[in-house]
């Protein structure tokens, strides 16, 4: 009786505390889906790179230049992104001057020489970084292929997991952030 008791009981928490995951995963997968318009995601973190042609791009400099920030995390081995990069490199022009915009790599092995032999191959049009692995981690992007919107106050207002965007997708996300 008491062995029956106890797995029970064992088995009741373990419902419980996967029913409790569940609705929590659920929840953060919306919030990750979010547009902006119901919920946002927080603040962004505050960061600093160096682009392969040796600009600057960081939250400071968006909020004091009243720009949106466009990050996306790449890879120079991400299948996904492989895709988005050409897609980019035809909506980032039309945008480059409502507001900023950094590809940052997220492998340390990707180092600079790395990232612009890819540039150059690829014809990318927008600002890419070598690995700054430690910047994916303060936004809290788990994967490759995330592209994050941050608004002029600071707060991220979209995050697009591990996703191929069409172009329409991309101009949508960067006319909501600009207007």
């Amino acid at each position: 009786m008491y062995k029956s008791i106890n797995s029970t009981t064992f088995l009741v928490i373990l419902l419980l505390l996967v029913t409790a995951c569940t609705s929590e995963q659920s929840e953060s997968t919306e919030q990750q889906s979010s547009t902006g318009s119901e919920t946002e995601l927080g603040e962004a973190p505050d960061f600093e790179v160096t682009t392969i042609a040796g600009e600057t791009v960081s939250l400071q400099q968006s909020l004091a230049e009243n720009k949106p920030l466009v990050v996306y995390f790449t890879a120079s081995w991400c299948p996904i992104c492989a895709k988005n990069w050409p897609v980019l490199s035809v909506v980032y022009p039309d945008y480059k001057d409502k507001l900023n915009f950094v590809a940052i790599g997220i492998d340390p092995t990707d180092d600079e020489q790395v990232m612009r032999e890819l540039s150059e191959e690829k014809g990318f049009t927008f600002p890419i970084t070598r690995g700054y692995p430690d910047v994916m981690v303060d936004f809290g992007v788990e994967s490759q292929a995330t592209t994050v919107g941050v608004n002029r106050e600071g707060d991220i207002v979209f995050q697009k997991n591990k996703t191929a965007l069409s172009e329409e997708e991309y101009r949508a996300l960067f006319d909501e952030l600009v207007n």
